[in-house]
């Protein structure tokens, strides 16, 4: 399988969505630069944003094209049982003997254990976000309500300021 031009799939899959890089970036939980980095292939995105992409987009000729990417990008991050081992025997660089020694782990483990500690980071983030919110508005409602008090003293203390009662129309 060739591999396909990460940058080139984004921005068409982008201009196919009519979203400007920032708001695609907001989609993705990503930053507008981490959208332009892509787009200029200095980086690529992680599966996960990949996948949130392929939700968006419609089907079609770039949807066809981030399924390769997608596919491309597992095929890097966890490849089949041999796979790794026979592009690297068909470069030349490894020869057939099969496995690691014992007590090293595989790079697919390591990049899946980084890939995990980055989404633990971000959920932990997210949670603090959460919870600061769900403070501030906690303190809101406290002051709402100590405001709805102070208002309701103030009118049963205004002698002569009572309420007209509703007249009947006659």
């Amino acid at each position: 399988m060739d591999a396909v031009n990460a940058a080139k799939v984004i921005r068409r899959v982008r201009q196919r969505l009519e979203l400007s890089q920032e708001a695609l970036s907001r989609f993705l939980n990503a930053t507008k630069g981490a959208v332009q980095h892509w787009e200029r292939g200095r980086n690529n995105p992680d599966l996960a944003r990949l996948l949130a992409l392929r939700q968006l987009c419609p089907p079609g000729a770039e949807r066809r094209e981030l399924d390769t990417l997608i596919k491309q990008t597992q095929a890097q991050v966890a490849p089949l049982p041999g796979e790794r081992q026979a592009r690297a025997v068909a470069a030349g660089q490894a020869s057939l003997r099969p496995g690691l020694p014992l007590g090293q782990p595989s790079e697919n483990f390591v990049l899946l254990r980084r890939e995990k500690n980055r989404l633990l980071r971000q959920v932990a983030k997210l949670q603090a976000t959460l919870e600061r919110r769900n403070e501030q508005l906690r303190i809101l409602e406290d002051l709402a309500t100590e405001l709805q008090r102070e208002m309701a003293k103030l009118r049963a203390t205004q002698p002569g300021k009572a309420e007209p009662a509703p007249s009947a129309v006659e």
